[in-house]
């Protein structure tokens, strides 16, 4: 026994020696450790645990209606089942690359992150990196509860002896939560609101807000300050502040006041105010409320009128659009332009703006502009805005607002009526068509070609006709050529005809084609007898010959 001892120590200082390290096995995760006849003294054994981890957010109280920060801390406890050296004991209480997912979707708040890691927790507490939450403005106050994910690796065991460790390791994923709280207090909206500006002038605005929160606030003042250097505070400031009054109760609305003036370069569009709440809370503290909103819309310094709308606008025409435009005061203007406007693209206004003379208060002026109304657009009431530019008493530029005005669209009607005045052909035989044409339109038309399309049995040697000029309601009558084949059948042909016209701008249209029905007959030649009659007396011969044949047999 003696000699094998000695045998071993001997191997294990060759093998300390030579630099070669035995192994345990054929586990991967073993560490190698140097062969010395002091490692082969100590004993072997095993160390079991496992990290302890809970979790909570740093922050736990938030106000409505913000966004704010907060980290979650990890506190790991770590558990020791078996002990053995500190080395090893440390790796079963560590937890290794710890991974967190918080699952706000069933909650009222935005936690705007993805996964959050951790790294290795060792047992003692760490911190993650901050995390954004919204907490919406109309969320009750309370506690909630927010579920949360995490998962590491860690080692349970560790088996060791004086050849090294070999380590047993583990997922662990854990389902948990974290709480916060949303704190009562006061809380401000704008609920209503009278915040029409006049450009050039000074104008009283009038906000009222509501305490939307649950605790009331004392001493409160509301600070409304400008975000633009056009709109400013009684006499020029940029902010301006209103007493609300000692006490401000959950629900109550108060009112408050200013005087604001737009610079006369001002633009004509909505301003914007920052509103914030200055208070003390319940607990004798001062606090400022989040920042509130207030738009200021703006009017010009001059009111227009539109009036008397008339239209002979029809679909598929060009029509006028007349109306009067009235200066409401309260200055004069100058070299005004009344531009008229549609939104609907099937309707094309040709020269949409018309130059008005000076206009004092109350006086009025007429404008009329042409309009094309497609074919595509709807017989309705149709919407349109006025715009008045004018140049100001100081001689500077402005506009109005828009002026809605409506005018009806008629159905559309064809440009002309075609009638026949004869309308029936003999087969065989040329003839003169005569044809009533009839101005349908509201324009005098003028330079008007008439061509005429047949087909066969129908043709013409002349097809074409011409008008000078046929004013609105105005009829002529025209003739075409026409000839009819022999072979032709007694019944109605379509006789077609086109026409190309001169409109009084200049412009030449042609209109859709009109289709005139034309009654063929049939006639006996002069000294002939009638086909029917001829047909009669074969019949009777016929039968006649029958009988004499049947009484000669």
């Amino acid at each position: 026994m003696r000699k094998i001892i000695i045998s071993l120590v001997t191997f294990s200082v060759l093998i300390s020696t030579v630099g070669i390290a035995p192994t345990a096995g054929a586990n991967t995760n073993s560490s190698p450790q140097e062969a010395s006849v002091a490692q082969i003294s100590q004993s072997s054994g095993q160390v079991i645990g496992e990290p302890d981890i809970s979790i909570s957010s740093t922050v736990e109280e938030f106000s409505p209606g913000t966004s704010s920060q907060f980290r979650l801390s990890l506190t790991n406890r770590g558990e020791i089942k078996r002990a053995g050296p500190s080395r090893y004991q440390n790796r079963v209480t560590t937890a290794r690359g710890v991974t967190i997912e918080i699952k706000d979707g069933n909650t009222p708040f935005d936690v705007s992150t993805g996964t959050v890691t951790a790294g290795n927790v060792p047992t003692g507490t760490v911190q993650t990196d901050p995390i954004s939450i919204t907490v919406p403005e109309k969320v009750d106050p309370g506690t909630y509860t927010i579920p949360v994910e995490y998962e590491y690796e860690y080692t349970r065991i560790v088996s060791y002896d004086s050849y090294g460790a070999e380590y047993n390791d583990f997922t662990e994923s854990v389902s948990s939560s974290i709480t916060i709280r949303v704190r009562n207090q006061a809380q401000f909206e704008v609920v209503e609101q009278e915040t029409t500006a006049q450009i050039g002038d000074t104008s009283d605005i009038s906000l009222t807000l509501e305490n939307t929160g649950t605790r009331p606030a004392s001493d409160a003042s509301v600070s409304a300050s400008s975000r633009s250097d056009e709109l400013t505070f009684g006499t020029g400031s940029g902010s301006s502040t209103a007493y609300a009054g000692s006490t401000w109760e959950p629900n109550e609305r108060k009112t408050v006041n200013y005087s604001v003036a737009l610079a006369d370069d001002a633009t004509q569009r909505a301003y914007t105010l920052d509103l914030n709440v200055d208070y003390t809370d319940t607990d004798g503290i001062g606090q400022t409320s989040r920042t509130l909103k207030a738009g200021v819309p703006t009017v010009s310094a001059q009111e227009f009128d539109v009036e008397n709308v008339e239209s002979t606008l029809r679909v598929a025409r060009e029509g006028r659009l007349e109306a009067t435009i009235v200066n409401q005061g309260p200055q004069t203007i100058s070299a005004p332009i009344a531009t008229l406007r549609s939104n609907n693209q099937n309707l094309n206004i040709n020269n949409p703006e018309f130059a008005l003379p000076d206009l004092a208060p109350g006086e009025q002026a007429r404008v009329n502009y042409t309009v094309d109304v497609s074919s595509a657009a709807d017989a309705a009431v149709q919407q349109f805005n006025f715009e008045i530019a004018y140049d100001n008493q100081n001689g500077e530029r402005r506009t109005s607002n828009l002026i809605l005005a409506n005018a009806r669209i008629k159905q559309q009607q064809d440009q002309f009526i075609v009638e026949p005045v004869n309308q029936t052909a003999i087969a065989g035989k040329e003839t003169t068509l005569e044809l009533r044409v009839t101005n349908n339109g509201e324009k005098p038309l003028r330079s008007i070609e008439g061509k005429a399309f047949l087909d066969d049995p129908l043709s013409s040697s002349d097809d074409e006709v011409f008008i000078d000029r046929l004013g609105p309601g105005e009829t002529t009558n025209v003739s075409v050529a026409l000839s009819v084949g022999s072979g032709a059948l007694e019944k109605t042909y379509p006789f077609s005809i086109d026409f190309q016209y001169e409109m009084p701008d200049g412009d030449t249209e042609v209109s859709k084609t009109y289709n005139v029905p034309i009654q063929v007959e049939q006639i006996e030649e002069d000294g002939g007898l009638p086909l029917p009659l001829i047909g009669g007396v074969a019949v009777l011969v016929f039968g006649a010959g029958i009988v004499w044949y049947a009484r000669r047999e």
